[in-house]
């Protein structure tokens, strides 16, 4: 009888499910409420609080869109500083709603932050004399904090602050972490706000190939402290194992074979666990395209398979973790349980965004020129 580890065997197991579909599916998990046409791409979206309204943006135009959904209207445009060509998009209310935070790509500017009700400009935080890119960026809880990584492209410097958290009073770095050699660029943020987790990776030589190591952060926000890092290691080269010829002897492989570089991270609010969707499939067959962990162990409890070269867009749990939805694999939107047992619905579009309203009644899908929203079974 052969015996897989635990983590081969919720690969597989994940695997079979979906792509027979086992389980319960479900055509009727989200209905689709609303379209708004959208002149670009909307790489960012974002509801405020009470999901009334919904934040738009996209890399190819300098304004912000804010949407009465409901009524088919934008009631507010927020012009972003800087060139009208914005390279990163991410978009965050603040739990009051008041604020709305956006990412910049720009030489002065790498986050704008509005007052959400009337437009004016609250503040704009500079970009860093160190440089880099704002990639992500969340509020806490309470909203007293905004946290925001920037990304190095690269091995940032070990004593480079990559984790950032400001003062939503002051407008001022509370405190920072440095993370180098490992170089963030996706985060999520627990329900609670003691905890972030940062995906990236570390670029370096395996044997005698130079790769860039797939790894997720988990930090200790009350600490400011790495607590935990998951990471993809290698074993010597085998017959079954030719993606990184001349790796030496490690430890086991915590991250599965084909895992590439975290693209979307999602923290369940309610079972303390971490999902992680990657750029793109590596190695032979199916590539490992999300991944599950459990926050306290970094153990691996539940993982999905798709093509090599998938690009997973976008990751979100609903609030209490009933749904987790994934974007990107095989150009569709799927809907899966909690728990990541049953692959509920898939919608045939591909977004490029997505958002998930506070109280979980309402998804939003940004894909190619238009809007979707779907409204959640609750």
């Amino acid at each position: 009888m052969l015996c897989l580890p635990v983590f081969a065997q919720a690969s597989l197991g994940s695997w079979v499910k979906g792509v027979l579909h086992l389980g319960k599916y479900s055509e009727t998990v989200a209905t689709e409420v609303a379209t708004l046409p959208e002149d670009h791409g909307t790489w960012g979206l974002a509801f405020s609080p009470h999901g009334r309204y919904l934040a738009a943006s996209s890399p190819q135009t300098a304004f912000v869109q804010l949407w009465d959904w409901r009524k088919d209207r934008v009631v507010r445009r927020f012009r972003r500083s800087g060139s009208d060509i914005m390279v990163t998009t991410p978009l965050a209310f603040s739990p009051h709603g008041r604020l709305l935070a956006s990412c910049q790509s720009d030489a002065y500017t790498i986050i704008q932050v509005w007052n959400s009700r009337t437009g004016a400009v609250v503040d704009n935080i500079p970009s860093p004399p160190s440089g880099g890119d704002c990639l992500a960026l969340a509020f806490g809880p309470q909203g007293h904090s905004l946290i925001w990584i920037r990304s190095w492209l690269g091995n940032p410097p070990p004593n480079l602050r990559m984790l950032l958290v400001y003062s939503t009073r002051t407008w001022t770095e509370r405190w920072g972490l440095a993370t180098g050699p490992f170089d963030p660029n996706a985060l999520a943020v627990s329900a609670h706000g003691h905890w972030a987790a940062l995906g990236g990776g570390t670029n370096g030589y395996v044997g005698k190939w130079y790769a860039t190591i797939p790894q997720i952060v988990l930090v200790n926000l009350t600490t400011h402290r790495i607590a935990r890092t998951i990471r993809r290691t290698f074993l010597p080269l085998s017959p079954f194992t030719r993606e990184f010829p001349g790796g030496g002897p490690g430890k086991p492989i915590i991250m599965p074979m084909g895992t590439n570089i975290p693209a979307a991270l999602a923290w369940d609010p309610s079972a303390g666990t971490v999902a992680m969707g990657v750029w793109g499939g590596l190695g032979i067959g199916s590539a490992n395209v999300v991944r599950i962990y459990k926050a306290r162990t970094g153990a691996l409890v539940a993982g999905e398979s798709g093509p090599v070269k998938t690009w997973v867009t976008a990751l979100r749990y609903t609030p209490h973790g009933r749904y987790l939805i994934e974007a990107g694999i095989d150009n569709t939107v799927e809907i899966w349980d909690g728990d990541h047992h049953h692959l509920l619905q898939k919608i045939p579009h591909q977004a490029w965004s997505l958002a998930v309203s506070a109280h979980g009644h309402y998804l939003a899908l940004g894909e190619g020129r238009q809007i979707q929203i779907w409204r959640l079974q609750s």
